[in-house]
């Protein structure tokens, strides 16, 4: 016997959900999904089970009366309206009684009952490879799972194959019960995926898919756009060898079934169909129909219903190489195949020929292409192109892009948000909140104008519209993943920017796990970082960001990477690391962020002239700008014995005006006396009052520890094998970064700094300097 028959499946969380506190649970499901079994090893596992078959016990049955006792009724579906009203009855006498259920539909549950469904009774793709493993098949649970549907005895009958050729796993899952459809049913087979319009458009009686379900031949399924109906495999299988395909033409059935799901919305039905049957043209409708909320919802689905699909097959259908990418790009260890399949689709998205609507489309995903793989200006021209477009185009058109439309308008923000174009995100974000007709559409928009305000530093504006965002009940699945990553983001800096730490935390935290994935992790990024900097930890941060650093930033578009400079820059002088803060310099194309940041630097390095000079030629526009070069002008003022009430007085109105904080985190010690009690996040004692810690390259610290142990300098030439010259001028360097004039006090200073690890200079070591 097949190892296969006697390993039970895994069926732990439907235990769970049998074991629940509920009054009454109900598994629901098609035959051979395995219902019967698992009410078995439920009760298997409890005391004072009674077992009805399809009968309700008669309300005296004096062996249910006692608390904590179990009620289980297999095939409930063939209950009568009276067996319902006696389970009422019983029920009703016996408050703490159980009841458990089998049933092949869940519309022969009456209501009243109140009852829990168990999740669905198939296996998933993760219980299928348990199983796999379990009765030692060499088979890939992925195409397993595909070729049964999930269906237990499916899953029993393929595992005992060696190959999934279509002849072998036809002739197991035709011997399984419960056989084909009816002839008159025989059409509804041909499609994979059923609706009600379809069964219709196809000759089916009417109540065909009720009868089917009834039956215990299929069930249906939730599917974005439309649910669906799903005939099990074995009984497709079987339904096909018996009658085979419509005769009169064997392309028109699926055909004809796309259309209908296209037409009716069923998005994630028409994308299987099109798959199945081959049509990328139904696939990239369905695609343009769901938009972004389809690929979401289905994304590992709709990769593996598109594994077949060659690379170069899709440059002719760019939405459909984008979705693939994105949905790749959710994984780490897809990243490759997505950034193949993201240039893939900009290339394609560069070269279709399309209409109006059409090269809207087109434009938008050349922009987030472009952003997302740092390919030139990252995207703005493209999405500033994409805006006019859809600006443009008429009412009909406009209409076939509903699906997809305020993701355009979103995703054109974001890269206009990302290339310093803040009003005209905006003015997208807006559109796209307008336009949008799903709840997590309008999300995305809003953490879009949210995240503009808050960066700006208009924090009442930004405040408003996260109020607006939060007055729907957002579940965790959605808040937390992309669609409410700007939003938490934005919420974050407010939280900052009004002292509250904690909160800052949580909101970041939020969207943390998926640091390695997300698109706006340098924004995560600096975000986390400023709160380093506020608690006082910025060491940490500065690990932290530089391990992200070493691991995503490959592909980031200049902005972002100039963002990730700046927040480098603000962690090193956070830890006193001035001469490292120094690496950050301002360019002509940067962000006025940028050169304040850069200004900043040059104050902690006692140059006042070159910050004021730097300062000068900003052009601030937004409060948060403003704010802070003001109190840098002031701090310069300060370091040049000047009189600094002026620029002080415009940086703490401006800073008011908005509740601003943050203008005031990062200033030298003169800050502290013009603008102490603003500064609430820093003690007298934190990193930006120290000696800055020498940054040394990895020769100099081995030439370093060289002179803890080595006695005189031809003996370290000979040590590193160069000459005694070349030590001297390393030498040379080394003090001078150190401010050293000798080797004891050169040796001193590395201790103070923990350039020498744990180590102590020895006595003897120290009066050998030089």
């Amino acid at each position: 016997m097949f190892a296969g028959d006697r390993s039970p499946l895994p069926r732990r969380r439907l235990l769970d959900a049998l074991s629940s506190s509920s009054p009454v649970v109900v598994l629901a499901g098609p035959a051979g999904a395995g219902a019967t079994t698992t009410l078995r090893a439920w009760a298997a596992e409890r005391e004072d089970v009674t077992w009805a078959a399809g009968t309700v016990p008669d309300v005296a049955d004096h062996g249910l009366a006692a608390p904590g006792t179990a009620l289980v009724i297999d095939d409930a579906g063939s209950l009568t309206p009276d067996d319902w009203d006696r389970l009422t009855l019983l029920r009703t006498s016996r408050p703490h009684l159980l009841v458990r259920l089998a049933v092949r539909s869940r519309a022969t549950v009456p209501p009243q009952q109140g009852a829990e469904f168990a999740e669905s009774l198939l296996l998933t793709v993760a219980e299928t490879a348990e199983y796999l493993i379990e009765v030692g098949s060499v088979l890939g649970a992925p195409a397993v799972h595909r070729v049964t549907g999930g269906l237990a005895s499916a899953v029993r009958a393929v595992a005992r194959l060696t190959v999934l050729s279509p002849a072998a796993v036809d002739a197991a899952l035709v011997a399984l019960p419960p056989g084909p459809l009816p002839a008159e049913h025989a059409a509804l087979a041909a499609p994979t995926v059923l609706t009600n319009e379809v069964a219709e458009a196809l000759g089916a009686p009417d109540g065909s898919i009720d009868d089917c379900e009834r039956a215990g031949m299929g069930q249906w399924e939730p599917g974005f756009g439309h649910p669906l109906f799903v005939l099990t495999a074995p009984v497709r299988a079987a339904t096909l060898a018996a009658y085979g395909q419509p005769a009169d033409s064997p392309e028109q059935t699926p055909s004809a079934a796309a259309a209908v799901l296209l037409a009716q919305g069923a998005w994630y039905g028409a994308l299987r169909e099109g798959a199945a049957t081959g049509s990328m043209q139904t696939v990239d409708a369905a695609l343009k129909g769901g938009g972004l909320e389809l690929v979401r919802m289905h994304g590992a689905a709709i990769l593996e219903h598109l594994r077949h699909v060659r690379p170069l097959e899709v440059r002719r259908w760019p939405v459909i190489a984008m979705a693939l990418a994105l949905i790749l790009n959710a994984r780490r260890e897809h990243r490759v195949r997505a950034m193949e399949m993201m240039g893939i689709a900009l290339v394609g998205a560069r070269t279709a020929a399309a209409g109006s609507s059409e090269r809207a489309l087109l434009k938008v995903i050349e922009s987030v292409l472009k952003r997302l793989l740092a390919v030139g200006d990252g995207g703005v021209k493209a999405a500033q192109s994409a805006a006019r477009m859809l600006a443009e185009i008429s009412d009909d058109e406009r209409r076939s892009l509903d699906g997809v439309l305020t993701e355009l308008h979103a995703h054109a923000g974001v890269s206009l948000m990302y290339g310093g174009h803040a009003a005209e995100a905006a003015e997208q974000f807006e559109i796209a909140l307008a336009a949008a007709v799903r709840p997590t559409a309008r999300l995305t928009a809003f953490g879009g104008l949210a995240l503009v305000q808050a960066q700006a530093g208009d924090l009442s504006a930004a405040q408003g519209w996260i109020d607006a965002a939060l007055r729907h009940p957002w579940h965790d699945s959605v808040l937390r993943e992309y669609q409410g990553s700007l939003l938490l983001i934005a919420q974050a800096w407010l939280h900052i920017q009004h002292g509250d730490l904690d909160a800052a935390e949580e909101a970041i935290d939020g969207v943390w796990h998926i640091i390695d994935t997300i698109e706006h992790w340098p924004l995560l990024a600096h975000v986390r970082a400023v709160i380093d900097i506020c608690r006082g930890v910025p060491q940490r941060g500065l690990e932290r960001l530089q391990a992200l650093r070493r691991q995503r930033s490959s592909r980031i578009p200049r902005s972002q990477a100039r963002l990730l400079d700046l927040t480098e820059s603000s962690l090193n002088l956070a830890a006193g690391d001035f001469l490292a803060a120094r690496a950050l310099t301002a360019h002509s194309r940067d962000a006025p962020a940028l050169a304040i940041g850069a200004a900043r630097v040059q104050l902690f390095d006692r140059h006042p002239e070159q910050a004021l000079r730097m300062l000068g030629r900003i052009v601030t526009e937004t409060p948060i700008d403003r704010a802070t070069a003001a109190a840098l002008e002031a701090v310069a003022l300060a370091q040049l014995g000047r009189h600094a009430a002026g620029p002080a007085s415009r940086a703490t109105s401006v800073a008011e005006t908005h509740g601003l904080t943050t203008p005031f985190l990062l200033l030298p010690p003169e800050g502290r006396e013009i603008f102490g009690e603003r500064m609430p996040w820093q003690t007298d004692d934190v990193a930006l009052a120290t000696v800055a810690r020498p940054r040394l390259t990895p020769r100099e610290l081995i030439l370093l520890e060289q002179l803890v142990d080595t006695p005189s300098l031809p003996d370290i030439a000979a040590e590193l094998h160069v000459s005694v010259n070349t030590v001297k001028s390393q030498r040379r360097t080394l003090y001078r970064k150190l401010g050293a004039a000798s080797r004891d006090e050169a040796l001193a200073i590395a201790v103070e700094h923990g350039l020498l690890g744990t180590r102590e200079p020895t006595s003897a070591a120290l009066k050998r300097g030089r």
